[in-house]
């Protein structure tokens, strides 16, 4: 695998870059304008008219290197999308993440919720180097919100996630951005909403990892305790 080495740099510490012009913040914004925004106005238009009907919450990092609509074919109204440092699911009430999750399945009523975690996680990394333990009791936001991922933490030393038909993998960051996955699916089936949901049987909840280095996403497999790679479909002959 071609995870992040952890190194002895904190990792909360951004990366170093070559100095270039930074484009104008507009730039984008002008290109969608002119090329982009002509083609989906129609889509848009009847969604404003009609209102969002997600099928799906999906539950990210808001690492910029995860692209949501992209890795799963997406266009608009199609996912209603939480992004946090980590891809938590806080197991004890947080206001934002506990809104969203109760917005999507008590108000849009969403039929599947993803939680997709992906390889060298900086969320993660940090939690290996025990910055959650930073700064005292108070912390910072940044400290306070990475305890939630302690319970990840916990699970990996005991029973941590793997590729299903590989030997566990010896990179601890790996391990944990795996494990980390299938721990926040157990945080959302405590979420009183998903809970009654999930009682009723209208509700599935899916783990899954994307690999930055390969562009290969794996789905996690409970029946197989493990993550399978999804493979194209063969389109019949």
């Amino acid at each position: 695998m071609h995870s992040t080495p952890i190194t002895e740099t904190c990792p909360l510490s951004p990366p170093s870059v070559p100095a270039t012009a930074a484009p104008d913040a507009l730039t984008g914004i002008r290109d969608f304008q002119r090329h982009t925004a002509p083609l989906l106005r129609p889509e848009l238009a009847r969604l404003a008219r009609e209102g969002q009907s997600p099928s799906q919450l999906f539950i990210t990092c808001a690492d910029s290197r995860m692209v949501p609509n992209v890795i799963t074919n997406s266009g608009p109204g199609e996912l209603f999308t939480v992004r946090n440092i980590g891809n938590l699911v806080p197991p004890t009430a947080d206001d934002s993440v506990f809104a969203a999750v109760e917005y999507a399945v008590d108000v849009l009523n969403v039929r599947h919720i993803t939680v997709c975690g992906h390889s060298g996680c900086g969320a993660m990394q940090s939690l290996l180097h025990g910055a959650h333990r930073r700064d005292g009791r108070a912390g910072t936001p940044l400290t306070r919100w990475l305890r939630h991922g302690q319970d990840s933490l916990h699970r990996v030393r005991h029973t941590p996630a793997r590729f299903h038909g590989r030997p566990p993998s010896t990179d601890p960051l790996e391990r944990l951005c795996l494990t980390n996955v299938v721990q926040q699916l157990d945080n959302l089936r405590a979420h009183p909403s998903v809970a009654r949901r999930a009682e009723l049987g209208t509700i599935r909840l899916t783990g899954l990892y994307f690999e930055l280095t390969t562009a290969q996403t794996y789905v996690w497999s409970p029946g197989s305790r493990g993550f399978l790679p999804v493979r194209p479909r063969v389109a019949a002959a």
